[in-house]
């Protein structure tokens, strides 16, 4: 246990947190008996044994559900606001806070405590290996915070930025040797190489430069400009820092079991995995999520239906927020964007009889957009309970994904590859019922009986489909990616969720030995 708890840096954590050294030296006392002048052997042991059982208790939990408790953390960060964007008072002047993080987490028990010291009394060795995380992505973590540890106190130059210069493969410019030893350092480029030597952008070069974007989720290219320049001067400390805050977020465990068959979305890299176990299988493709402002909410459910070609009923933040101000800048922005408004008792209302500055707080309306080509939710949805009224859908803004922040919506998730996702969520392979699914999005149908069927005359276009078994979703939020293929890459932090998580781990309080016997556990 004590090499356990001296060597816990592998897990991104400081062994001074668990008193590694104070109780080393009780045991080293100990086994030497080499007592303090008139300290009772007995008082040694007590100190010892509760030390121990306090760290263990300490150690296992933080294993098993996280060091840091993400409610705590992240639902005290950023105050509510009403539909001007006005804070929203509460009794003795305090404010309503956001709740940033909603996914239900699993958490220590009396029971845990209890199992888990009988565990230790049978299992042995084998105790440990089953209660440190052994994820994929956990151990991918550690082998690059390893790495990174390997790498001592290198740092490096910021590299000048060169504005609009673009340097193209086969272009010289005085920066290239400094690019070539920036990438030595940590390893895209051969270290053996003389980085003096590099004068031009070589194909050598250019490759070691897209091998440093795909590592931070950059699309590759064929010439270096100051966009990866800035990248390229991001310190170690800063991967560093990264590495320690998703090892926690990976110690934090849904209590929502996924089964088999799931979908976790990453809004930090704005990517998504449909992860079917049963066939070893992972649909990945890249997403659009909330805007900062417009943040897409953290949490979990399960996917139950399907809606082809949905209307948009538009949320009242965004009809006051955005679309009064749009239509007073355009008076035909309604009609452009095919958009109809209804009276409370479901009557079309004209939006020029309406004085639209008379309504200061909710509008009395309710707006809506047509469903098929131009909808903003595009031509296929996908529904789950959740408070927010957030979706995964389609959209007709295709060219979104091209971006690399691709924090561009007001808070739902953005499909890449809506049709391919909804064929993921079948029970089970059903050409007429994709096809169906296919033909109400102006698809052409690939089966025989599909074809047939969605040419008859009587054919009635799919508009819903229930699924018989709920898909679970997790809507989270890691800064660094574990790829389908099982590699790592550094996200963004679109939110600036990081900087408080990883000031809560800078700030965990160490155990005290002498007082473990009447301090919680």
């Amino acid at each position: 246990m004590l090499r356990r708890l001296e060597n816990c840096d592998r897990h991104g954590l400081d062994p001074a947190y668990f008193a590694a050294r104070e109780l080393r030296d009780d045991w080293d006392h100990l086994c030497r008996m080499s007592l303090a002048e008139g300290e009772p052997i007995n008082e040694l042991l007590t100190r010892l044994e509760a030390g121990l059982t306090k760290a263990l208790m300490v150690y296992a939990t933080g294993m098993q559900f996280g060091f840091v408790d993400a409610h705590e953390v992240m639902n005290y960060l950023e105050e509510e606001t009403d539909l001007q964007g006005r804070k929203i008072p509460l009794a003795e002047g305090k404010r309503k806070m956001l709740a940033l993080h909603n996914i239900p987490l699993k958490r220590a028990d009396a029971s845990f405590a209890t199992e888990l010291l009988q565990r230790l009394t049978r299992e042995g060795t084998d105790f440990w290996s089953a209660l440190e995380p052994s994820s994929a992505y956990y151990r991918s973590l550690q082998q690059e915070w390893a790495g990174l540890n390997a790498l001592g106190d290198a740092s490096w130059e910021p590299i000048p930025l060169i504005g609009d210069t673009l340097i193209r493969e086969g272009h010289s410019h005085w920066i290239v040797p400094r690019i070539a030893h920036r990438l030595q350092i940590t390893g895209e480029l051969d270290r053996e190489a003389d980085a003096a030597s590099f004068v031009t952008l070589t194909p050598e070069l250019l490759q070691a430069v897209n091998r440093f974007r795909v590592k931070n989720l950059l699309p590759e290219d064929n010439s270096v400009g100051t966009f990866t320049l800035r990248y390229l001067n991001r310190p170690l400390q800063y991967y560093k820092d990264r590495i320690r805050i998703n090892l926690e977020r990976a110690r934090w465990q849904y209590a929502e079991e996924k089964g088999s068959k799931y979908v976790i979305a990453n809004v930090a890299a704005f990517m998504l995995q449909a992860v079917n176990e049963e066939t070893d299988s992972v649909l990945e493709m890249r997403i659009c999520c909330g805007t900062r402002r417009n943040k897409t909410p953290l949490l979990s459910s399960r996917i139950n239906y399907v809606e082809l070609n949905p209307y948009w009923n538009v949320p009242q933040s965004i009809i006051r927020r955005e679309m009064i101000p749009a239509y007073r800048q355009d008076s035909a922005y309604f009609r452009k964007n095919q958009l109809r408004i209804y009276d409370s008792s479901g009557t079309e209302v004209d939006p020029h009889q309406i004085n639209w500055s008379d309504y200061r707080g909710g509008v009395p309306f309710t707006v809506k957009q047509d469903n098929r080509e131009g909808n903003s939710l595009g031509r296929i949805i996908f529904r789950f309970p959740n408070n927010f009224a957030v979706y995964l859908h389609d959209t007709p803004s295709r060219w979104a994904f091209m971006n690399t922040n691709r924090a561009v919506s007001h808070g739902c998730v953005r499909l890449e590859k809506p049709l391919d996702f909804a064929l993921f969520l079948l029970e089970e392979p059903d050409e007429v019922l994709e096809d169906r699914i296919r033909a109400a999005m102006d698809l052409p149908p690939v089966s025989e009986k599909g074809k047939e069927l969605i040419a008859k005359e009587e054919y009635q276009e799919l508009k819903q489909y229930n699924l018989k078994e709920h898909i679970p979703l997790f809507l989270d939020y890691h800064t660094v990616y574990f790829s389908a293929a099982g590699e790592l890459a550094y996200a963004d932090d679109p939110y600036v969720y990081d900087p408080p998580l990883l000031k809560a781990l800078d700030e965990l309080n160490p155990i005290n030995t002498n007082e473990a016997l009447y301090g919680p556990l």
